[in-house]
């Protein structure tokens, strides 16, 4: 790509571009950190930019009101809130170190070709070399960068005869939001053309969050159809959930690049946006767009491959991105602009859907409620966004507070289910109740026809048949079956909606009154009994606290199983045990799985078994009421009347059915016979 040429300077002359290299400054060791951003100032600044000159980037991005903990933000609220009535006594902002930190820079160290370990800091989109035709220049240098003010940084190239012929300039400017924009060109100080390629690290593998007990980091993408299907470039950005690459996947050493990928390549897809993201929050490069979203959202001008750099163990790994420019070609005189927007903020609906440029780039495509990979085919993003936005209408216009909105989400479901459960229910009791009438005479006909088991299933359905015994009426565990989907979803809303993050349940009550953590952080375990300072690893946990919740649930189970479930009356002693494991598994392993699971998911489980037991209990007086005894027919005879019952008919045509085919058989084995 060619360079707009700009008229030549005053400096532009006729001089040699051989033996380039950087020049070089003096590097004090007390050198003072210079920042953008005032975290005492949240009104004015999300966050602060903390600069070094090892490649002009970032060493630091800590936010000024984002908090690691929900008593750190309670702290911040109370001191900004005695700030502005103008009284801070007996008031203090939390520690620096509980402020919630996006990224910091990272040394690494490696054995290059030769065998030798050299280290590195490599900071925060930091430039890393210019190739200037043929010759790579290494710009992760300190010395090779001056930095007259915060954030804005120059390095020079020098030819062998000590002249400058290249500028690069790196400028940072700070929003009041979550956009940074990067202003970067490149500079032709001399009347050749130069043929340039520009490489910087991009958005890395971010912190993982301290409450998590799985790693859910991720590399995304945002791309664009080809000129070939949309020539004009009307189609939204494409952000898809498949679109994604696991922190496990992005790991895989014999892949060492993050773009072109398959997709893009098997498509044609052109890059619009990268981003690297964990549970709540995102780091993004993008286009530079102007305040209305106009202007081209393709980063590929910028960007032709990113590469990708392993480092570290499993524990600590780190990931890196490089961004690689195309061949440019920079006129005589010329500056090229390598300039791209940042976006470094947490993943929150309203903010990503509304906010410019975010809304042209389909950034909101950033948010995944989903908890890996495994589970994409039954996690329903339709669903997981519906639930969402019911529960965000909750807390806003209607129960104001959401923890009763989650209560409030389980009254609903549980309403809309309620017909079917009501179904299954009163079938299975009765289906269970008849069964257990029937018992002799199905014990009858085992004994009778022992040796011919076709025979034996025949008259055990006409017997079933004549009393009216449907199993098809039970509807099994559809109920069930149909809230699965519900609580994957709500798990994974519930574990990546930043709405959610350090909210607490019924209005603050218990922190408020007693300064209490339980139920404190609806996206955390619920911390009744301790809250730890530091997060323990315990086997596949990441435990912040011990939890009462998961216990109750436990409890529930058990108390749901002795007092509701229906008695067996016609299981093998095979399958009562089998059962009997399914109700251990369901009472322990449940609950520890959900030991360290956000306490808005166990609030949601909790109250929706408790609603349950007390609809099957009044179901089951209901069934007491309305069932009346019924005499055992036990020589049966074949009903005329057709039944109205849609599953009845479906079984009296299956038996049918099967009288047809055992009257079919017998007659080709008279006819065999003949």
């Amino acid at each position: 790509e060619e360079s707009v040429a700009a008229p030549a300077t005053p400096e532009a002359a006729d001089r040699s571009l051989e033996s380039l290299r950087m020049a070089t400054n003096p590097v004090a060791d007390d050198e003072p950190v210079q920042t953008l951003g005032d975290l005492d100032d949240p009104g004015q600044w999300a966050m602060q930019l903390a600069f070094t000159r090892e490649g002009a980037g970032v060493s630091r991005i800590p936010y000024s009101n984002i908090w690691q903990t929900a008593a750190a933000r309670r702290q911040a609220a109370e001191y900004f809130a005695a700030r502005q009535r103008g009284d801070t006594d007996g008031y203090s902002l939390p520690a620096p170190d509980d402020r919630y930190v996006l990224l910091n820079e990272h040394p690494v160290s490696w054995v290059n070709a030769e065998g030798e370990r050299r280290e590195r800091t490599i900071s925060i989109l930091s430039a890393r070399s210019i190739a200037i035709n043929g010759t790579t220049l290494d710009l992760t240098v300190a010395a090779h960068w001056t930095q007259p003010k915060p954030g804005s940084f120059t390095a020079t190239v020098l030819n062998g005869d000590d002249e400058p012929v290249a500028r690069i300039h790196r400028t940072w400017e700070l929003g009041s939001g979550y956009d940074i924009t990067l202003s970067q060109s490149f500079e032709n100080l001399t009347r050749n053309p130069m043929e340039i390629v520009w490489a910087q690290y991009g958005p890395p593998s971010l912190i993982p969050d301290r409450s998590r007990y799985m790693d859910r980091r991720r590399f995304r993408f945002g791309y664009e159809y080809p000129e070939s299907f949309d020539p004009n470039h009307v189609a939204d950005v494409i952000a898809e959930g498949d679109m994604v690459m696991e922190l496990t996947d992005a790991s895989d050493l014999e892949q060492n690049q993050f773009w072109p990928n398959d997709l893009s390549e098997a498509e044609g897809y052109t890059l619009s946006w990268f981003a690297s993201t964990n549970r709540y929050f995102g780091m993004a490069v993008h286009p530079v767009l102007g305040p209305d979203g106009r202007g081209s959202r393709s980063l590929t001008p910028l960007v032709e491959s990113i590469g990708k750099w392993v480092q570290g163990t499993e524990e600590d790994r780190l990931i890196f991105s490089t961004l690689i420019s195309p061949s440019i070609e920079v006129a005589p005189g010329a500056t090229h602009d390598l300039s791209m927007g940042v976006f470094a903020g947490p993943l929150d609906r309203e903010l990503l859907e509304d906010d410019q440029p975010y809304a042209a780039l389909n950034m909101r495509g950033l948010i995944l409620y989903q908890m890996s990979a495994f589970c994409a085919i039954c996690t329903f993003q339709w669903l997981a966004d519906i639930l969402i936005v019911v529960l965000a209408f909750l807390d806003a216009y209607i129960l104001f507070d959401w923890g009763l909105a989650i209560i409030g989400l389980v009254v609903i479901v549980r309403t809309l289910m309620h017909p079917i459960t009501k179904k299954s229910q009163v079938g299975m009791q009765r289906f269970t109740r008849k069964m257990g009438k029937l018992k002799p005479q199905m014990e009858k006909i085992n004994q009778k026809y022992k040796d011919d088991p076709k025979r034996k299933q025949q008259e055990q359905m006409k017997l079933m048949q004549a009393n009216g015994v449907n199993p098809l009426q039970m509807l099994g565990c559809l109920p069930l079956f149909l809230q699965m989907p519900i609580w994957i979803a709500l798990y994974a809303v519930l574990y990546f909606a930043f709405e959610l993050r350090q909210e607490p349940a019924f209005w603050g009550v218990f922190q408020t009154l007693w300064d209490w953590p339980f139920l404190a952080d609806l996206s955390s375990p619920d911390h009744f009994f301790a809250e730890f300072k530091e997060p323990k690893s315990f086997l596949i946990w990441n435990l912040t606290g011990i939890n009462l919740l998961p216990i109750l649930l436990g409890v529930l189970f058990f108390l749901q199983q002795k007092y509701m479930s229906p008695p067996s009356t016609t299981m093998t002693p095979e399958q009562e045990a089998q059962q009997k494991i399914m109700r251990i598994m369901m009472i322990f392993l449940f609950p520890l799985m959900l030991y360290s699971a956000p306490s808005g998911l166990t609030l949601y489980i909790l109250t929706s078994s408790s609603i349950g037991i007390i609809e099957s209990r009044h179901i089951r007086r209901q069934v007491d009421r309305e069932d009346e005894d019924t005499e055992v027919v036990e020589r049966p005879t074949p009903a005329k009347k057709k039944t109205k019952d849609p599953q009845g008919r479906a079984y009296a045509k299956m038996l049918e059915r099967r009288k047809a085919e055992a009257k079919q058989k017998q007659s080709k084995s008279f006819k065999k016979r003949k």
